[in-house]
């Protein structure tokens, strides 16, 4: 038995100012046997924040906006992010070290494996990298190597976070919603939405 599987990008990295709803685009995935949509969020700011709650929402309808229904709710991105100024001039794609001149907050403090943010100059270019170790003041390094080259002094941010969810196949759309009100004087932030669809079997 052979499948088709399609990857593709819903909602490229996107901004959500503080106290506001953001929304993705919305996916047909009405074809499908089933899919799963990828959400990554990181907070661009160095504000207290108790978290924003993501809500993704399937459709049997299709069109219109009187048939939406939440599939599931859940909360992230809770704490004070810390900003790091990244000193390798540039940091090349494909560089598993990252240069730093102070590896403060949750580079040294949060268990290895967690989720950091580099927000470049070009925010599509932005992405989320997987720590597993720091030299105090020095470096911060990573699993796998960027994907983008990022300039000196790009920021980076140390709360990030990644979730998977699988879309049943009998929803007909599907979209998701970010409720950046769920802390009122909180942070900034930036995600993204993406999905792998099953498409055929044979």
């Amino acid at each position: 038995m052979a499948k088709s599987t399609t990857p593709k990008s819903i909602t490229d990295w996107t901004a959500v100012a503080q106290n506001t709803v953001g929304e993705s685009d919305t996916e047909d995935v009405n074809a499908n046997y089933g899919s799963l949509l990828f959400i990554q969020a990181f907070l661009d700011s160095t504000t207290a924040h108790t978290g924003t709650e993501f809500i993704v929402q399937v459709s049997n309808n299709t069109s219109g906006d009187e048939d939406w229904y939440d599939l599931c709710r859940f909360t992230g991105l809770v704490g004070t992010a810390n900003s790091e100024a990244i000193t390798n001039n540039p940091l090349s794609a494909g560089a598993t070290t990252i240069t730093v001149a102070d590896t403060g907050g949750r580079y040294e403090t949060a268990p290895m494996a967690h989720w950091i943010a580099i927000e470049d100059g070009t925010l599509a270019n932005s992405e989320l990298v997987l720590q597993k170790g720091y030299t105090t003041d020095t470096n911060i390094t990573i699993v796998d190597g960027t994907t983008n080259e990022h300039a000196q002094t790009t920021v980076m941010y140390d709360i990030a976070d990644v979730w998977t969810i699988f879309i049943p196949p009998e929803a007909y759309r599907i979209r998701v919603v970010v409720n950046n009100t769920y802390d009122v004087d909180g942070s900034t932030l930036n995600y993204k939405v993406g999905i792998s669809e099953l498409t055929s079997i044979s």
